[in-house]
């Protein structure tokens, strides 16, 4: 019989009841065909369905041209539907993996893949392996996102990471935390991470002019957060930015787009970047303790290394590539020169001729007193303005101590004279006025420099008055011989002092021995006994009056 021939059906009637068509496979077929197939979807319903009606194991293995044993795995469900993936029970590579440690090390914000790369690597493919956990555990399967596209040069994304790290103080062991700054390129999606201190103005302006000399150019566009260092008052179509990251954008000749509020996915880039750095980050450096700022950025900078060197899933080439290769060359070019920039704060000048900024004094002209200035406060000095008229200029201080930054002309005098007696200010002026006072002064600073601070303030008083009075030369001579005089009774007073300089003035000067006095006649301060040069009645008055003198009584 040929296969083209078709067997017609035997009805078989068991019993009283209907006649069963039934069909009758030769044994060659069935060896041949049904017994060798698979299992398909449609067998697999059939069984189902026949056992359902009640029908025996061995009348639908003959009817179906399957083993009796198949039959039997469909009936006690050892045998599951074709349609349900394979993958449904565990390979051998799973039960090697401790997955209640994955779990939380993923609970812990590490990258899968990172984890495939320390637990699984040498067992699977990372596809195979990402199938598989999501398989298993599915309720870690993330939303779908959408992908956005950027010219070169047309965008930077820039944001805080929400985790801070921390290290530990080794001198007095304390644990503070080191803030994130993370930034990506639109199109080539170059990472670039700096960490500081705090959040605060100069840090954020700083690290955007670190962002921009490591990508070597500037983007047409910078899209910050709504942080009060970047948008002083949030608006969709016009925010009001900060003075100083305004100042900063013209400088780089960038423009500010800021991201709407509670609307991180207008940034998405750099959230994404946060997400991959910072995960990679505690996931290598889990083990480590950081003991200082430069320590962090040295992990950072490895971190950002290796993850702009490795091969972007969906660009087929590395960050750093895409970025040497395209986009370096559509950013606007640096400005030329060093660029200033500062953090601008509004500050009241006190009474006292100062203006508190960042734990620290700064001093303004004493004329403007209760007036509100204007500080710019850069990397290296503090500027003070009154409008537009720039005050004041200091080198800036870091001690946060409270330290006073002056400058003397910008007090008036009665304080100037105050802030001027000290010890240094003292022995400079005797220095200037006597060898023998700045002798004395040096003498009374090293007995004791507090308590003659003021007696040495009198004596200079004392002898400045005397050199504008007298002159230098002939002040000089006094103060020489009432600094002796002192010495030689061990009594160092300044009323003392002035005595003696007021008994010098009095004292009349002996004329020299060889000088000829040249009398003039008709003088009428000089006294003649009988002189031949007066007038009669005036020596006649003179010896009435010496005869009356010498008269006994």
């Amino acid at each position: 019989m040929s296969k083209s021939e078709e067997k017609p059906a035997i009805e078989v009637n068991a019993g009283s009841g209907p006649a069963q068509a039934v069909t009758v496979v030769p044994s060659h077929e069935e060896e041949d065909g049904m017994g060798l197939r698979s299992m398909t979807v449609g067998r697999y319903e059939e069984i189902r369905r026949r056992l359902a009606e009640g029908r025996g194991v061995r009348e639908i293995a003959r009817s179906l041209g399957c083993a009796r044993a198949t039959v039997r795995e469909v009936r006690d469900g050892a045998r599951v539907s074709p349609d349900v993936p394979k993958s449904c029970t565990d390979p051998l590579w799973m039960r090697q993996l401790e997955w209640p440690t994955i779990i939380h090390d993923l609970g812990l914000g590490h990258p899968l893949k990172f984890v495939w790369e320390e637990k699984a690597q040498h067992l699977t493919t990372y596809p195979n392996f990402w199938k598989q956990f999501y398989r298993k555990f599915p309720q870690y399967r993330q939303a779908s996102v959408t992908a956005r596209e950027f010219e070169p040069g047309e965008r930077i994304e820039v944001d805080y990471a929400g985790d801070a790290l921390e290290w530990v103080n080794f001198k007095t062991g304390e644990i503070r935390k080191a803030y994130v700054f993370v930034s990506g390129l639109g199109f080539s999606q170059l990472l670039f991470a700096w960490a500081s201190e705090d959040m605060k103005s100069r840090n954020w302006l700083g690290a955007h002019r670190r962002m921009f000399n490591f990508y070597g150019g500037v983007a047409h566009v910078t899209v910050p957060d709504c942080l009060k260092q970047g948008v002083l008052k949030c608006h969709l179509y016009d925010p009001d930015l900060n003075p100083g990251y305004a100042q900063l954008a013209i400088q780089y000749s960038t423009c500010i787009v800021p991201a709407r509020p509670s609307h991180p996915k207008d940034k998405a880039i750099a959230e994404g970047l946060v997400k991959i750095l910072m995960r990679y980050m505690r996931f290598r450096y889990r083990h480590t303790r950081f003991i200082s700022l430069p320590s962090i950025n040295q992990a950072l900078s490895e971190c950002i290394e290796r993850i702009n060197n490795r091969r972007h899933t969906r660009f087929g080439v590395s960050r750093r590539e895409r970025f040497e290769t395209v986009e370096k060359s559509a950013l606007k070019p640096l400005p030329h020169g060093d660029v200033e920039i500062g953090d601008w704060k509004d500050s009241t000048l006190h009474p006292d001729c100062y203006v508190y900024i960042e734990g620290d004094y700064y001093s303004a002209p004493h004329i403007h007193r209760h007036k509100k200035l204007r500080i710019k406060i850069t990397e290296n000095q503090v500027e003070i303005f009154l409008n537009l008229e720039r005050l004041a200029i200091h080198p800036r201080s870091r001690h946060r101590n409270g330290r006073r930054v002056f400058i003397d002309a910008h007090f008036p005098p009665a304080s100037q004279a105050y802030y001027e007696a000290t010890p240094q200010k003292l022995l400079s002026q005797s220095r200037f006025i006597h060898p023998d006072l700045n002798q004395l002064f040096v003498e009374l600073f090293n007995a004791d420099i507090f308590g003659h601070l003021r007696r040495c303030q009198g004596f200079v008083r004392s002898c400045t008055k005397e050199m504008n009075t007298a002159g230098h030369e002939l002040a000089s001579l006094r103060i020489a011989a009432a600094i002796a005089t002192m010495r030689r009774y061990n009594k160092f007073r300044v009323p003392y002092f002035q005595a003696l300089l007021a008994q010098a003035r009095k004292q009349t000067t002996t004329p020299d021995g060889d000088r000829e006095i040249v009398r003039r006649p008709g003088n009428p301060m000089l006294r003649y006994v009988g002189g031949a040069d007066q007038p009669a009645g005036r020596n006649a008055a003179i010896a009435s009056t010496l005869l009356q003198e010498n008269l006994k009584l």
